[in-house]
């Protein structure tokens, strides 16, 4: 079975907004001071604190409801049918994606 182009660009579409959501939250300068004062709230070692700043670790909490919004509102044949067999692999597949172009991106 063929996938449409209109599927494909579809998941690319919520590829980037979870890898621009990943990064807003964890590395852009616009949320630094958010980031500055949570983990200053934190006891020090906070698996929290790390998850702020690891855009690898994010990328899965960000990618699950966006998995999630995606097979409830994409009109895309599903390859399995349940949602439970689907949102996991698709946000797996998102955040795994997200972490490598978080590698494709030049140090800051």
């Amino acid at each position: 079975m063929l996938i449409p182009v209109a599927a494909m660009i579809e998941i690319v579409v919520v590829l980037f907004v979870v890898a621009r959501l990943t990064r807003l939250v964890a590395a852009d300068e616009i949320t630094r001071r958010v980031r500055e004062a949570a983990v200053r709230r934190l006891p020090d070692g906070s698996s929290f604190a790390y998850l702020l700043f690891c855009r690898w670790c994010l990328s899965v909490w960000v990618a699950f409801p966006a998995a999630a919004a995606w097979w409830a509102l994409s009109a895309v044949p599903r390859w399995s049918g349940h949602w439970w067999v689907d949102v996991p692999a698709v946000a797996l597949a998102l955040s795994h994606a997200t972490g490598l172009l978080v590698r494709a991106e030049p140090e800051e």
